[in-house]
């Protein structure tokens, strides 16, 4: 493979993943991998392409597949999360419906793509801040947030909406480059994942209007940090932080099933740079972690995304270029 990027499953174990070169593919329950489309319209420039994946929870009934990509439809590149529908065969996809666009995208850099549904039963988005010093802290904006709307691209109720100055998508603000959600399964909690500059990578907890303090003014100052309480003494702190270095911390789940034994209710959580997975013992509070394992660390191989499938495993895919990357099931033993 190519750079995979996200996964998504059916609850009979089909699989859908992303390359972030802009193809879609499935891989169907008797094992057979297929490409199903390559979009035309994907920029693929440093860390933009097309991203994230997931499924509508009611699949069954309505077939909608949604993605995130970096595309140049509009005649201007922007990064858009897209709808549409997929046929009964897996073979093609109809009614594109693009029910979010304008999130800004410049050379690729820091855009984002991860897309889930919560157990609230909307679709949560991550963006980066595409290295524009003030978008962490514009409320306005789409860049540099954790958006939450419906299915149709609409703001979500119990966001902090327009009254409180924000776009009513908007559900926390102040990040950097998002690149992974998570819930928790035993209260739903949601998480992120975060890039952090020379330092301090973050696990945050997810509050409605939370500012997680990222302002990298005047230009794009990359030396301010990652959550800066001098200037927002009411930020939100990390659940877990790197520390100086930074080790680029991807995609994540939690663990969820006694299979799993000790690890059950803790976070997987992808590491590029290091090229290790973490798996995180956070607090019942999500405010701190209170231990951490690795696993796959001495295989050199950077991992992109972790998705626990309807089987009870862990799918893992790797995101070293190339045309040698791969998508791991990690079982438990």
């Amino acid at each position: 493979l190519t750079r995979p990027w996200d996964m998504a499953f059916l609850s009979d174990g089909t699989m859908f993943f992303t390359q972030r070169i802009g193809r879609l593919h499935v891989r169907e329950t008797n094992g057979t991998v297929r490409q199903i489309v390559q979009l035309a319209d994907v920029v693929t420039g440093s860390e933009g392409g097309l991203l994230g994946v997931v499924t509508h929870p009611n699949f069954a009934s309505n077939h909608y597949i949604y993605m995130y990509l970096s595309s140049n439809i509009s005649g201007s590149n922007d990064n858009r999360v897209v709808r549409w529908t997929l046929d009964a065969g897996y073979t093609t996809l109809s009614n594109r419906t693009d029910i979010i666009t304008g999130i800004q995208y410049t050379s690729g850099r820091h855009s984002g793509g991860r897309i889930k549904f919560g157990p609230d039963g909307y679709l949560w988005v991550g963006t980066g801040d595409v290295a524009i010093g003030t978008n962490p802290q514009n409320k306005t904006s789409l860049n540099a947030k954790v958006l939450r709307v419906d299915s149709d691209g609409n703001p979500a109720p119990g966001n902090p909406g327009a009254g409180a100055g924000f776009d009513p998508r908007v559900y926390t603000y102040g990040h950097r480059n998002v690149q992974g959600l998570m819930f928790r399964p035993s209260d739903g909690q949601a998480f992120n994942v975060e890039h952090g500059t020379w330092r301090d990578d973050e696990v945050n907890r997810l509050v409605p209007g939370g500012n997680y303090g990222y302002d990298p003014i005047p230009g794009y100052e990359e030396s301010v940090p990652m959550t800066d309480f001098t200037k927002f003494p009411s930020a939100i702190g990390a659940t877990w932080t790197s520390g100086d270095p930074t080790i680029a911390p991807s995609g994540g789940t939690f663990l969820s099933g006694p299979q799993w034994k000790d690890w059950d209710g803790r976070a997987a959580v992808c590491v590029q740079k290091d090229r290790h997975m973490m798996i995180l013992d956070i607090n019942s509070a999500g405010t701190s972690t209170l231990s951490i394992d690795q696993i796959f660390a001495t295989d050199n191989y950077r991992l992109r995304s972790a998705v626990q499938g309807p089987d009870g495993n862990l799918y893992v895919s790797t995101d070293n270029s190339g045309g040698n990357d791969q998508i791991w099931r990690v079982v438990p033993s």
